[in-house]
């Protein structure tokens, strides 16, 4: 690879710096949008199967997070009288997508496989929860079956792990190779799918992800496996924006609206069937009641 030299990574810099400050332009504040009667919000999604994705960047992307942020603009323009304008920009590696959705303007938010942490709270807003996660370990479909979690040095000695470094799937992973297999190395990806993909061709690889990760692959035919005794259940996901957003009590209160929160809502459940099919909620459903 050839070094960057100094003038050429100012400009870099420069660069990233004014697509901060036209990002910050586009977008409306709350308190804007409640004076003008319409705004303009700019959404920054990661690609997620079933929660936000789109087969290209010139596409607009579908899933369960993009239906809750058209169903929020539909709100706001019936019950608040205020005309909404979406911006989607599309991202593929994860921490570019939460760093830059962290450093934007007001009016910004960020969709996708988001878990809500108290260290995160600390960096970004966050919406109320709008579902439940679980976790899966997943391996290829030759690897032996995992038989109990306190076995993981056992079944999978000589196995790699693949992770994307920054997300609560990585920080599960290095717990596991903490208590139960400290010479497990660890091969950090840009994205999860890399990881879905890596552990569908490698015999020795296993990850740890989303529900929706697996439910994509065995769609696609993948051949990979589930370990049961790998599922975890204690996550939720939220819609992010910037500390400095006004835009926290608005989302909040469309959770909230007539006194309901929106995940009982029948345009929630029709989303959910729509994107993850009805056999993959009731699989969901089934996992979570066990813990």
């Amino acid at each position: 690879m050839v070094p960057t030299s100094t003038p050429a990574k100012c400009l870099l810099l420069v660069f990233a710096f004014l697509s901060l400050i036209a990002n910050a332009q586009n977008a409306t504040s709350w308190a804007e949008a409640k004076k003008n009667k319409e705004a303009t919000i700019v959404v920054n999604y990661i690609q997620t199967p079933m929660f936000s994705y789109s087969s290209s960047q010139k596409d607009k992307p579908k899933g369960i997070c993009v239906d809750l942020m058209e169903n929020f603009a539909k709100y706001l323009e019936m019950q608040k009288g205020i005309k909404v304008k979406i911006e989607y920009r599309p991202y593929e590696d994860f921490a570019k997508f939460y760093a830059a959705t962290k450093a934007s303007g007001n009016g910004t938010f960020g969709i996708g496989n988001i878990t809500i942490t108290e260290t995160r709270k600390k960096e970004v807003r966050f919406s109320p929860p709008f579902i439940s996660n679980t976790t899966v370990l997943l391996t290829h479909n030759s690897a032996p079956t995992l038989r109990k979690i306190e076995l993981l040095g056992k079944d999978f000695a000589g196995m790699i792990a693949y992770t994307v470094k920054g997300t609560t799937n990585a920080q599960r992973i290095e717990m596991l190779k903490k208590q139960y297999m400290p010479e497990m190395p660890i091969k950090y990806l840009n994205s999860s799918m890399e990881a879905i993909q890596m552990v569908a061709q490698d015999p020795k690889g296993f990850t740890n992800l989303d529900f929706v990760y697996y439910n994509d692959a065995i769609r696609d035919k993948l051949p990979v496996k589930r370990h049961p005794v790998g599922d975890f259940t204690a996550e939720e996901f939220g819609i992010i924006m910037p500390l400095v957003s006004d835009w926290q009590p608005a989302i909040q209160d469309f959770f909230a609206v007539e006194g309901r929160n929106y995940r009982n809502s029948a345009e929630y459940r029709a989303s959910l069937y729509t994107h993850l099919g009805e056999s993959a909620v009731r699989l969901l459903e089934s996992i979570q009641q066990r813990r």
